[in-house]
Parts: C-alpha cells; structure tokens; sequence
C-alpha cells in the first residue's frame, strides 16, 4: 500500500493499492506528479498520484530493495547482488500510459491481492532492461569442514566452491553440482577443535575469532605442505591468519 500524506494536516490524504504485497521502495518525479514503487512482489508500477491510474513498469525475480529515477531510466536495486536499468520515461511519464495496461489504483490493499489471485494481474510494460550491472553472486549455503581448514560454499548461481581460510582464496571450483553430495564427498576422518566461527548474512564470507578457542587448534607442518619441517612439528592454525588481521 502506497498512502500520501499531507505534512501540514498531518494525515494521510489518499492511499494507493497497487501492489500485492509490501511496498520497500518509492520514487518520484521531480514534479512529484507521478510515483515509481517496487517491494516485496518483485513488481515496479508507475502511479499518477492525480488520477489514481497505474501500470505495471516491469518484474524483476527477486525483491526490490531500492529505486532511484535518473532522466528517463529507473535504476533497481534487489535482493540479487546486480543493479538493473529499467525504461522509465521519467521525463514524460504519460508516454508509459500510452502504451496501455494500465489500471485505477484502490484504496483498499485486500483488492489489489483479490485481483491477482483471481487471474487479473497486469502485464508488464517493458520486458527486460536497457542495462544490467552485474554484482558479484551471493554466498547462501556455507559449510566448515572437518579438517578446520576449509570452507564448502554455494551462492546464488547455485555454483559450489571450496575456500581454504587461512589464505582467504578460494581453491577449487566444482560448478553446479549438488552441495550434500559435494560435502560427503569431502568429508575427513580427522578430529580438529573448533577455532573459529563463521556466518555469510552479507553474502561473503565473514571469519570470527574467539579467545581462548581460536589457540586450540594445531596442525601437523608436513600437512601444510613446509618444506624441511620436522615430523612432529606442529603449527597453530591461528597464526596461519596473521596476515589478514595484523594491522
């Protein structure tokens, strides 16, 4: 629901139904005549704050997080890491409405959410973007392995890798590949005490260290590959992340 408020009465003067869910991003014209939404429906819509009329601009697949009209493009941010440039005509909205689909905006929200599961929803204007920026895909399933060392990650694309974390690299890439599968198939006989922690709420990995428990894990030199070292020579995986957090 999009609802207009009028600062000075201190109240909302008029609300907008014209999506199906919650409303996470609006912008406008610089005669404020006209709105551009998009949210949680993955739509963007173009309103005549005036008229009430409003066409459905264009769908994206993920959640719209943010909007942002520059002349006559509307650049979408979403829950995607890549930034989209939409046609928007935002110098002359009308021409948006010219191309027809569009429809009046309720004030009710239940009618708009009534309306699409009924069959009736709008078709989209344009079908795909002018630009696209492409971000970095996003790490959604991680995985620490038994050995303490490495990391099983899959991110958007559904591409699966295996990170070494004292060198913060990823060492191979298996592609597209079933991330279960993948983890069994990885899986060591070998028992390394916890020294770390890790979380991906970024969509990047992020390795937290905790005293005392980050001391508590040792590796045998010849398993690092050190050349000359002792046979029972053995190192602390924690100094192995001097490097990254010595400043």
């Amino acid at each position: 629901m999009i609802r207009l408020w009028d600062l000075g009465q201190q109240r909302c003067v008029h609300s907008y139904a014209v999506h199906t869910d919650s409303v996470w991003a609006l912008a406008t014209t610089h005669s404020f005549g006209h709105v551009y939404s998009g949210g949680r429906d993955q739509s963007v819509y173009l309103t005549d704050l005036s008229t009430r009329e409003s066409v459905l601009l264009c769908t994206n697949e993920c959640p719209i997080l943010q909007l942002s009209l520059q002349d006559d493009t509307i650049w979408v941010a979403t829950t995607d890491s890549s930034v989209y440039g939409w046609p928007a005509e935002g110098l002359t909205p009308q021409k948006v409405f010219q191309k027809g689909g569009s429809f009046l905006a309720g004030n009710l929200s239940f009618s708009r959410a009534r309306a699409s599961l009924e069959g009736s929803a709008p078709v989209p204007v344009y079908k795909e973007p002018s630009f696209v920026v492409p971000g970095v895909p996003a790490i959604v399933q991680h995985e620490i392995m038994n050995n303490r060392r490495h990391v099983l990650t899959k991110d958007t694309t559904g591409s699966v890798k295996l990170w070494e974390i004292t060198r913060g690299a990823v060492i191979e890439d298996f592609g597209k590949v079933s991330f279960e599968d993948k983890k069994k198939e990885l899986f060591e006989m070998v028992s390394i005490p916890a020294w770390f922690t890790m979380d991906a709420r970024l969509g990047c990995l992020s390795v937290h260290l905790d005293t005392p428990q980050c001391f508590s894990a040792e590796i045998y030199a010849v398993d690092l590959n050190v050349s000359g070292a002792q046979e029972d020579l053995k190192c602390r995986l924690i100094w192995l992340m001097i490097p990254f957090v010595a400043c």
